[in-house]
């Protein structure tokens, strides 16, 4: 048998190639799924692998929530609440369940995305964008793994509202996923983008302690909207809004003492969500932790 020459087997290699079928390429769309997917997923695997970390960020809220329900009974809504026909005085383990519902959210989204850094520092999330899907199917991956963890936890949390006065058949459920959702949404934003920029772990907690944390406390969780200077605070906190479109999905309509309509509260929500969205995808464009 004669050996083939060089042109001989450069040309039988052509030939072949040329008959065999090329390998389809994903679409752009599939591109962008497979991030989005991928990250999710993998929050989700975090979660099953820390089981009780994740139950301390719902136990820690309700065991909070019982003793202040406890210590504290009845709260006076006022006479703005009196006015629209509730009751002035509201027993309230009932008005302050909102907004444990709401610390657990943001607790999850807290812990979640602080593993941003984490990544940042492993080279995991710079990985991810030398590929071929975009920096927003990456934010939206990351986002949609920690909202779903978010309900997960609420779901637990929820396990608890009978005890609050909330009958679970009177509850509109449908509002009161979407507003868990589009807050998640917001607070996972902001934590990604400050996550991003931010070097280090110790860094993140001292500013989610001095800025989130304060904005939970005056968003209507522990006390009705009040008049003067603090109503002014009140109605610019972002996490009013999620406080009160929860609470108004509590009540299966309109709820005493938020500080918003239902209309008003979910709108501003969905706005904040988008923005903050947007300002975590720009976030991503700093590297090293400087523009």
């Amino acid at each position: 048998m004669s050996a083939q020459t060089p042109l001989q087997t450069g040309h039988v290699a052509v030939t072949l190639a040329t008959r065999a079928p090329s390998a389809a390429r994903p679409s752009a769309a599939a591109i962008e799924w497979g991030v989005v997917s991928a990250l999710w997923k993998r929050d989700l695997l975090r979660l099953v692998r820390e089981r009780s970390r994740w139950l301390g960020v719902v136990l820690q809220p309700l065991l909070f929530w019982a003793i202040l329900g406890a210590g504290l009974g009845q709260i006076d809504t006022g006479s703005a609440a009196a006015a629209a026909g509730g009751a002035a005085q509201t027993d309230y383990l009932a008005f302050s369940f909102p907004g444990i519902l709401v610390m657990v959210v943001l607790f999850t989204t807290i812990f979640a995305t602080m593993s941003v850094i984490e990544d940042r520092q492993q080279g995991f999330l710079q990985q991810v964008l030398t590929g071929p899907g975009s920096r927003a199917s990456m934010v939206f991956g990351k986002t949609l793994g920690v909202t779903t963890v978010s309900l997960v936890q609420a779901a637990l949390c929820m396990l608890a509202a009978p005890l609050a006065g909330y009958a679970l058949g009177s509850i509109a459920w449908l509002p009161l996923l979407a507003a868990l959702c589009l807050g998640a949404f917001m607070l996972t934003g902001l934590g990604f983008a400050l996550a991003w920029v931010v070097g280090s772990t110790h860094g993140y907690h001292a500013i989610m302690a001095v800025v989130l944390l304060p904005l939970w406390l005056v968003s209507g969780a522990l006390f009705p909207a009040r008049d003067g200077w603090l109503g002014w605070v009140m109605a610019a906190d972002p996490m009013s809004y999620m406080v009160d479109a929860v609470r108004h999905a509590l009540a299966g309509g309109v709820a005493v003492g938020a500080g918003s309509s239902p209309v008003v509260s979910m709108t501003v929500l969905a706005l904040l969500a988008c923005g903050a969205m947007a300002l975590a995808t720009a976030s991503t464009r700093v590297r090293g932790g400087r523009p």
